[in-house]
């Protein structure tokens, strides 16, 4: 029987500016109280469009805008579609970290023969994970046995998702460990019965 170690990517493997785009964002919009704690606590994690709704919801944006739930729904998409050219043009401009601590401890467990998956809930890892080349094995999504980020429109549908990874295989697995940075995403962990190591760079 084999182990799986499903892994987060931002905050982790590579430390990416999504939360500096979405404050862009937020302050493109006009909406005040964005922090380093709001993002950590309600956003970090979360699939873009849901993100984004939080944002919107949470800070104040809808109030006293009679909108329909279609044109509130369209506000969400031109700010969450906003946001995400912004993340773009800071990747374009080499605005993130690799971590290479994390990326030498996955290659230990690749050589240990545990299989991994690749789980985060952004649609744009492969952007920042086709740049970064790792000696002896090539682009950084190579050394993963799958990849299922950006699968789900929650965190829970990604873990899902890459645990369905290994039933296909009907694989064997003795235990499942996630490594996440973000509080949303230890929980949709914790709530499929899946065991966590939560990871905060200081």
């Amino acid at each position: 029987m084999r182990n799986m170690f499903i892994w987060d990517f931002d905050g982790i493997i590579v430390f990416t500016p999504h939360e500096l785009a979405w404050k862009i964002a937020s302050e493109a919009y006009g909406i005040r109280g964005f922090t380093s704690e709001f993002y950590r606590k309600y956003v970090s994690g979360r699939p873009r469009i849901e993100g984004g709704k939080i944002i919107l919801e949470k800070l104040g944006y809808f109030n006293g805008k009679k909108l329909s739930d279609k044109e509130r729904e369209e506000e969400i998409k031109k700010f969450t579609n906003f946001k995400n050219r912004v993340f773009r043009e800071l990747v374009e401009k080499g605005i993130f970290k690799v971590n290479w601590a994390a990326i030498s401890f996955i290659i230990k467990a690749k050589e240990h023969g545990i299989f991994q998956v690749l789980a985060s809930a952004s649609r744009n890892v492969r952007i920042i994970a086709d740049r970064v080349v790792v000696k002896g094995y090539g682009k950084l999504t190579e050394l993963f046995d799958a990849d299922v980020s950006g699968s789900g429109s929650t965190k829970d549908e990604v873990f899902k998702r890459a645990v369905d990874v290994v039933r296909r295989k009907r694989m064997k697995i003795q235990c499942i460990v996630v490594f996440e940075d973000s509080p949303s995403g230890i929980i949709a962990a914790k709530k499929l019965g899946l065991k966590t190591v939560g990871y905060r760079d200081q």
